[in-house]
């Protein structure tokens, strides 16, 4: 398995766990494995950002690699426009719904897809090596990617008119706040914007990772839905009229029926990770869909949409893929899509997700030093049997470390919600203590 890589890239603190020296050692790295002549560019909002995606510049340039650099611009347009424009590699410096002191590097292959894990190995193989390509490529600025994503929004959705709509707008101070804005307005819709400065310094600190202000400015404003987006914006988080939260997985399985009735989707199929609703798969199998189960991460979701040919998929916390459009999840165009199913249908938001039925669920993070020898130790290991003793058969439980934080995450899901919090609180005390235990003193 990749040293450096997790879930979703090289994350990190940046200036400690994040240098500029690894970034460069990074895309030096990524230039070597792949050889790419023409490579995109981009960035978040992150203070640390410029200097980050610099030194990305300058190791990929130092391979051959001709470098084009978009400044900030969302991840996920940085996907469409490495397939559409017809770049040998994307990469982009961002932490996605990370606070703002973190930062991270990922790249997107010729498909528009995260690297595979295979690929991951084979750059972190060459870190260390100091091979140059045939001469020193040229960086050059790219202000037309802006304008190129925005043409390819336009062309998949450009025709949604939505007067009399009211909409708020969260776009967390982080990538989406310099397009969505303009993307959303020209449907109609009347706006009430949040987060909309491009700002490092509070990136996050509203939208998809903090959707408090959302549900608030939703239930003040009398609007029709609120849809918050993370800080590179490849997930969209949705909140209804009554201001309730209306997780990914949810409107997947309330969606895809309808998107199958009308060729949206080519295959009975829907890709969820783990942590997927149980109520919503059985939604779906009622109505004779296959559901593939794949672990947390849209890389991992995106890659089996791909690998099964499914049309369909996603995670709870908003990122999902309508592989029909692009090869990756992008927060904007997934709001757009289901305003316009939402408009196609007659419904709000609450009526279309109401029939799918969800399971009780507790979910516990706890901080930790090292997530994985945390969740090697005996006594962790025998909360977590116990806990599912526990639940036997009336539920479940994932254990797992996060990919993109030094957390370890705990879900517990069944019909019995006093014992989910149980068995969620005996497995995080252990946690807690074997963290403790491994590092005294700190």
């Amino acid at each position: 398995m990749p040293k450096f890589f997790g879930t979703d890239g090289v994350r990190g603190k940046a200036g400690e766990d994040l240098t500029v020296t690894l970034a460069l050692s990074l895309a030096r790295a990524a230039g070597l494995a792949f050889r790419p002549r023409r490579v995109l560019l981009a960035r978040d909002t992150r203070l640390s950002g410029p200097a980050l995606s610099a030194a990305c510049a300058a190791g990929l340039a130092a391979t051959g690699a001709q470098v084009f650099d978009a400044s900030v611009l969302p991840s996920p347009a940085v996907s469409h426009l490495v397939v559409h424009e017809k770049f040998d590699l994307g990469v982009v410096v961002s932490a996605s719904h990370n606070p703002p002191e973190d930062n991270g590097v990922k790249f997107y292959n010729p498909a528009g897809l995260k690297l595979a894990v295979e690929e991951e190995e084979r750059v972190e193989s060459l870190l260390g090596l100091d091979g140059l390509g045939p001469g020193f490529g040229a960086i050059q600025g790219f202000p037309e990617a802006r304008e190129k994503y925005l043409g390819l929004l336009r062309g998949w959705v450009g025709a949604l008119r939505l007067p009399g709509v009211k909409l708020v707008l969260d776009c967390a101070f982080g990538a989406t706040a310099s397009v969505a804005p303009e993307v959303y307005g020209a449907t109609g819709a009347e706006l009430f914007l949040l987060g909309a400065e491009p700002d490092g310094a509070r990136i996050n600190a509203t939208g998809a990772a903090a959707p408090a202000l959302l549900q608030r400015t939703v239930r003040e404003s009398g609007a029709d839905l609120g849809i918050a987006f993370d800080g590179d914006g490849d997930r969209a988080l949705f909140v209804d009229e009554k201001g309730e939260i209306v997780e990914g997985d949810r409107l997947m399985a309330a969606l895809a029926p309808y998107l199958w009735g009308w060729g949206e989707i080519r295959k009975r199929a829907v890709v969820f990770t783990v942590l997927g609703n149980l109520g919503a798969e059985m939604h779906l199998r009622d109505r004779g869909f296959e559901v593939l189960r794949v672990p947390v991460g849209d890389r991992h979701v995106a890659w089996a949409m791909h690998e099964h040919a499914v049309d369909l998929g996603g995670e709870p916390s908003g990122h999902i893929v309508f592989r029909r459009y692009t090869a990756t999840g992008d927060g904007i165009l997934t709001g757009l899509l289901v305003l316009s199913y939402l408009r196609r249908l007659g419904k709000g938001l609450n009526e279309l997700v109401a029939p799918v039925p969800m399971y009780p669920q507790a979910r516990v993070d706890v901080p930790v030093r090292d997530r994985e020898r945390v969740l090697r130790d005996a006594h962790v290991q025998e909360a977590i049997r116990e806990a599912e003793q526990l639940l036997s058969n009336r539920g479940r439980l994932v254990v797992r470390p996060s990919g993109t934080q030094p957390l370890v995450r705990i879900l517990a899901e069944g019909s019995e919600e006093r014992l989910l919090w149980e068995a969620a609180e005996r497995v995080a005390e252990a946690v807690r203590q074997a963290d403790g235990r491994l590092n005294p003193g700190r």
